[in-house]
C-alpha cells in the first residue's frame, strides 16, 4: 500500500494521481463494439440474442429458452443450505423495513387560489441486470428488487447471462421474490434488449445493475432512450482509525473491499505510523488464509493507500475530496468527523460495524455511487424507481391573480403566443 502524508506540500496532487490510476475508462474499441451490438439487437432481436449467447457465453439457446419459464426447475431446496436461506430471509426482511420508510409523499399547496400538487408514481417497468460471469451476487439481486417492489413497479424484468449451471440461490431468490420475467441474456446485448425490445423481451423504462465494461458502455449509449441508474466503477472504502483500534480488525476491513476486484481501492486514514505498520503486518498474516488472496494482493499493491494525518478530525477534507463509496469511521473522533462529512455513499460507524453488514443484512442498500459520484448522487433506493408529476389547477380567481405576471414575463421573453393564451381568456 502506498503511503501519503497529509502534511506534505504536494499531498493533494499525489492523491489525485493515485485516484486517477484506478479510473477504468471504456476503450474506443469497446464503445464501437457495443454500438454494433446494440444496432444488431435493434435490427435482428432474438436471433442476435441467440447468436451472441453462443459467441460470448458458449451456450446454445433456442428462442423459447431465452425466457426462463420455470424457476423452480433451476433449484432444489435439498441442494440449498437451510441456514443460508434463513440468512437471505433475514436480509430481505431488514431491507424491506429500511426501504419502506423511503416512500415519498405527494403534497398539495393552495397558493393565490391556484391548486398545486406534486404527485409521486412508480415507473411502469424496470430492467435489472444480474451479473453471472466470474462473480454472482445474490445479495445485489435483493437490493435491486425490493426497492422496486416497494415503489410499486408493476413490471420488474431480470436479465442474466446464459449458463449451463444457473446459480441455485439466484433462482431461489427470484422465485421467493415473485419475479416472473427472467431472461437469459447478458452483456451489451441484454442492455440493448431492455432498451429497444425484441420479439421475446418487451422494452423497459429504466435499467439498473452493475456489469462489465461492455454493460457499462451499453448503459451509456442507451441513456436517453431509457433511464439508467448509474455507471458503476470499482468498489472502494476509506477506513478512519487510530491506534486505539484493533489492527487485525482494520486489516480485515481493508481486505474485504480489496477482494472485490484488482481495481478496488482500500484507503486507511490514521494518525499513527506505528498503527499503520501493524495493520500492514496483519494483512500479510491474514490474507494467506483467504480464497481471494491474489486479488487482494493486486488491489492493495495497485491502489491501496495509507494516509497519515496528525489530527483525524481534519480527515473530512480528504473524505469529501474523494467521495468514497464506503466510509468506515472507527476512531474516537468518529462523531466529530461524521458531522463534517458531506460526500460518502454508505457510512459505517463504530468498531463493530464492518461494511459486510451493509453488503448483506443490516437493511441499507449496498448499491452505492463509486468513483467520487457520492458528491452528486446517492445509493439506490425506492425513489429511484419512481417519478413525480406536477399538477396545476387554476380557477377564475387564481387566473386573475396571476395573469398580469404571466404577460409581463412573456413580454420580456418575446413569447407572444404565451401572452395570447392568457389574454384570449380575459373577459373584456
Amino acid at each position: 500500500m502506498k503511503l501519503l502524508n497529509y502534511t506534505s506540500n504536494n499531498f493533494w496532487h499525489l492523491l489525485d494521481e493515485c485516484l486517477a490510476l484506478r479510473q477504468v475508462e471504456t476503450s474506443l474499441k469497446i464503445e464501437n463494439d457495443v454500438k454494433l451490438i446494440i444496432e444488431d439487437v435493434k435490427k435482428s432481436g432474438d436471433d442476435k440474442i441467440i447468436e451472441f449467447a453462443k459467441r460470448y457465453d458458449k451456450v446454445s439457446l433456442k428462442v423459447n429458452e431465452i425466457k426462463i419459464s420455470n424457476l423452480k426447475k433451476l433449484y432444489s431446496l435439498n441442494q440449498l443450505n437451510k441456514e443460508t436461506l434463513d440468512s437471505f430471509k433475514v436480509a430481505i426482511s431488514n431491507i424491506k423495513k429500511f426501504h419502506e420508510k423511503q416512500i415519498p409523499e405527494s403534497y398539495e399547496v393552495i397558493n393565490m387560489n391556484a391548486r398545486l400538487q406534486s404527485i409521486w408514481k412508480p415507473m411502469d417497468s424496470v430492467g435489472l441486470y444480474i451479473p453471472g460471469g466470474k462473480a454472482v451476487y445474490p445479495s445485489s439481486l435483493i437490493m435491486s428488487v425490493i426497492p422496486a417492489q416497494i415503489a410499486g413497479v408493476k413490471r420488474i424484468v431480470c436479465v442474466t447471462p446464459p449458463t449451463s449451471n444457473f446459480n441455485p440461490y439466484v433462482a431461489f431468490l427470484l422465485d421467493e421474490l415473485g419475479i416472473n420475467e427472467v431472461y437469459q441474456v447478458g452483456g451489451a446485448q441484454a442492455i440493448a434488449a431492455l432498451a429497444y425490445g425484441t420479439k421475446t423481451i418487451k422494452p423497459v423504462n429504466k435499467i439498473f445493475g452493475p456489469g462489465n465494461a461492455y454493460v457499462a458502455a451499453a448503459k451509456k449509449q442507451v441513456f436517453g432512450k431509457v433511464g439508467i441508474d448509474l455507471v458503476a466503477g470499482p468498489s472502494e472504502i476509506i477506513v478512519v482509525a487510530d491506534d486505539n483500534n484493533n489492527p487485525e480488525w482494520v486489516a480485515s476491513d481493508l481486505m474485504a473491499q480489496a477482494e472485490h476486484d484488482e481495481n478496488a481501492q482500500s484507503i486507511l486514514i490514521t494518525n499513527s505510523k506505528v498503527f499503520a505498520d501493524k495493520v500492514l503486518d496483519k494483512i500479510e498474516n491474514l490474507k494467506n488464509e483467504l480464497i481471494n488472496k491474489e486479488t487482494i494482493n493486486l488491489s492493495l499493491q495497485k491502489h491501496g493507500l495509507i494516509i497519515l494525518i496528525d489530527d483525524l478530525c481534519s480527515s473530512h477534507e480528504i473524505i469529501n475530496k474523494i467521495g468514497p463509496e464506503h466510509l468506515h469511521l472507527q476512531s474516537s473522533e468518529s462523531e466529530d468527523i461524521l458531522q463534517k462529512v458531506n460526500n460518502a455513499g454508505g457510512i459505517f460507524l463504530g468498531n463493530y460495524t464492518t461494511e459486510a453488514f451493509g453488503d448483506y443484512v443490516a437493511g441499507t442498500n449496498h448499491i452505492l455511487p463509486t468513483s467520487g459520484a457520492a458528491k452528486f448522487s446517492s445509493g439506490l433506493g425506492v425513489i429511484d424507481f419512481m417519478k413525480k408529476s406536477s399538477l396545476i389547477e387554476m380557477n377564475e380567481i387564481s387566473f386573475d391573480n396571476l395573469s398580469k405576471h404571466v404577460k409581463n414575463i412573456a413580454d420580456v421573453e418575446n413569447l407572444d403566443a404565451h401572452k395570447l393564451s392568457v389574454t384570449i381568456r380575459q373577459t373584456k
